[in-house]
């Protein structure tokens, strides 16, 4: 009897494409999370939580047309499964496109990872206690902006700053590092920058975030080519990354003081 055959069937399964790409959703968890549970429902996979210092909130969905089988016991409505997350992130390291699959069972999950060496883990599931919360922001300033210029500019910026300023007017946003002495870092984008996809500007604002609580989520670019961007003076930066399988990761900071 193989080990599948043993522990029998799953309350729910789903295979995603490339378990490359799902590493990085994970990544970006486990730099926020120590734990996370991540709800399967008819429509979707989703996690969310808080940072334990409370800056930080992060959100994962992925629609289930993403993935190439997706599926839970009729009579669900939705199935959790937890894990700590500095295991997952070793385990869901693959080549690109080679897929993984999740079956999950009540107190255990199998992850099977396709590639030239199949690899199979067996890891308890386990009852995570979720900060999830229902955010609705409103922005006075939206910006969707190419995430490679993004990255670079606060790399640049955090070789002199912890913090980085982002401002906003009426024709532009621009991206400085903070304080009074030293050297200054700055990028300021137009609407006739081809980096700058679209810019809205209900009311000028001006706010000061920690690029630590940034830099966290800044593999994200690796399957995000644009960054949606919301924030109004001294309120939380909203982040929002659509890759092309239409999966969103929502991220807000608070700002700094």
């Amino acid at each position: 009897m193989s080990i599948l055959e043993e522990l029998g069937e799953p309350i729910g399964r789903f295979k995603y494409p490339d378990a490359k790409t799902f590493g990085e959703f994970i990544d970006a968890l486990s730099s926020i999370l120590d734990e996370a549970r991540f709800t399967i429902t008819r429509d979707n996979l989703k996690v969310a939580g808080m940072d334990s210092s409370k800056v930080a909130y992060i959100e994962v969905s992925i629609p289930r047309e993403a993935f190439l089988e997706f599926d839970i016991e009729s009579d669900r409505e939705s199935i959790d499964m937890g894990f700590k997350l500095s295991t997952l992130c070793e385990i869901t390291t693959g080549k690109k496109g080679n897929p993984v699959e999740f079956r999950v069972l009540s107190d255990k999950v199998i992850i099977m990872i396709e590639g030239t060496i199949p690899r199979r883990f067996v890891l308890p599931n386990f009852e995570v206690q979720a900060e999830v919360l229902e955010v609705k922001l409103e922005h006075d300033v939206s910006a969707t902006i190419l995430s490679d210029v993004l990255k670079k500019a606060l790399r640049d910026i955090e070789t002199v700053s912890d913090n980085v300023e982002i401002e906003a007017e009426e024709n532009n946003i621009t991206l400085r590092s903070t304080g009074e002495a030293g050297s200054k870092v700055s990028l300021t984008l137009t609407r006739d920058s081809a980096a700058l996809i679209n810019l809205n500007v209900r009311s000028p604002a001006k706010a000061k975030y920690d690029i630590s609580y940034i830099r966290k989520v800044l593999n994200l670019t690796k399957v995000a080519d644009t960054i949606d961007i919301g924030f109004s003076t001294d309120k939380p930066l909203e982040l929002i990354f659509k890759s092309p399988d239409g999966s969103t990761v929502r991220y807000i900071i608070a700002p700094s003081t």
